[in-house]
């Protein structure tokens, strides 16, 4: 059995992107992103030579900036953000690079797409159908060891149910998940989910996904506001080795 590698750090992240409506539902903006990783430790019984970190780092840092600008291509015909209904579309196309004149370490770019579709399921039921698809390409460059994909890390911090975050990494991400909502109570008060996730972690956009890693779960959904048809999300998550875990939100996962 392999051991945990515990590495100690802290984090400070800042995006802000700006974007101008083009057309009906379609907006293209730009925006900066920081992330600076500091104060950063091994606590593990892993040999700081053996460990991820130090292994893709070539040696050992107690820092990491990632610093540069965004460009982002954004459509979305979804009526409500936080709830979305059957028939909505979201797709934002996300590039970063980072630049050593920011107060970037290395200079290296990075492109996300994130794709989101609903339906009913039944047709003619209340219940709703999500599918989600989130890619995350190195495309140019060396990203540190902390900026590289990984489980949890996209902006929302919520790929990967069923696992904590970063429990997997690497230079590209591709993952999957669908989720089947459901109404508990005639009120609409209580419902219900029923959720399922791959995620695999190639090295390069054309390699083979070798290894698929999936995770799957069910939460409960607590109606907070009837108008704004907020939710709070309760969901339980198991993945592969043993992997499990509770997680909580203020409105819908995707």
């Amino acid at each position: 059995t392999a051991r945990p590698d515990s590495i100690v750090y802290n984090y400070l992240r800042f995006y802000q992107t700006t974007q101008k409506k083009i057309i009906d539902n379609f907006y293209v903006g730009g925006g900066y992103c920081l992330d600076h990783h500091y104060n950063i430790s091994q606590n593990s019984l892993v040999k700081p030579q053996t460990s991820p970190l130090y292994r893709y780092e070539r040696n050992t840092i107690n820092h990491s900036v990632s610093s540069g600008i965004n460009l982002s291509l954004l459509f979305d015909t979804r009526k409500n953000l936080i709830n979305p209904v059957a028939g909505g579309t979201y797709l934002n196309i996300f590039f970063r690079d980072n630049w050593p004149l920011l107060g970037s370490d290395s200079r290296w770019s990075s492109i996300q797409i994130d794709a989101r579709k609903y339906f009913k399921f039944p047709k003619h039921s209340p219940n709703i159908l999500a599918l989600w698809s989130y890619t995350w390409l190195s495309i140019a460059g060396k990203q540190p060891y902390f900026d590289l994909p990984s489980t949890g890390n996209d902006t929302y911090n919520n790929t990967g149910r069923g696992y904590v975050v970063d429990r997997f990494r690497g230079k590209n991400m591709l993952y999957l998940e669908s989720e089947y909502r459901f109404g508990i109570t005639k009120n609409g008060l209580l419902g219900g989910v029923v959720f399922a996730n791959v995620q695999s972690y190639p090295r390069s956009i054309v390699a083979p996904m070798n290894f698929l890693i999936p995770a799957g779960g069910l939460g409960l959904r607590i109606k907070m506001n009837k108008y704004t048809r907020a939710n709070v999300a309760i969901d339980y998550g198991i993945g592969i080795n043993g992997s499990h875990g509770l997680f909580v939100n203020i409105g819908e996962i995707f």
